[in-house]
């Protein structure tokens, strides 16, 4: 995290590129995204824009029901609620809408624009850095 502290905006959290999947694709092609972008988070966009999220835990229920992934498509499996901050909100603040939603990845948005996706990891990695340091 690199000095990151949780008063910092949440988008300097922000490393990769927002990892992104069709509605009309499959449930294996969310899989092999997952895998290849390693990620745990795929936000669902068409032509009009951003449609939901698709989250490693909804692909492991779809799994868990026996759901053909070569059959079954994303928009019929994903999250339609988008969970966002905006990227100027804290790290901290991210933590409690993380929190409070019972997420383990969030949006951050800027205008209302997906930008980027952060995950529980990253929050609680700049928690861990910031106790070190003030345990110094």
């Amino acid at each position: 995290m690199l000095g990151i502290q949780l008063t910092d905006p949440v988008g300097t959290l922000i490393g990769a590129p927002v990892a992104t999947i069709r509605p009309t694709d499959t449930l294996q092609t969310a899989a092999d995204a997952f895998v290849m972008d390693a990620v745990g988070l795929l936000v669902v966009v068409d032509a009009g824009g951003v449609r939901g999220v698709l989250s490693e835990r909804d692909l492991v229920v779809a799994v868990s029901e026996r759901i053909e992934l070569d059959e079954a498509r994303v928009r019929d499996h994903a999250t339609c609620e988008v969970i966002q901050v905006d990227e100027d909100a804290s790290v901290l603040e991210a933590a409690e809408v993380m929190a409070r939603s019972e997420v383990r990845h969030l949006a951050v948005s800027r205008d209302d624009v997906v930008i980027g996706v952060v995950s529980i990891r990253d929050v609680v990695g700049v928690m861990l850095e910031e106790q070190r340091e003030t345990a110094v």
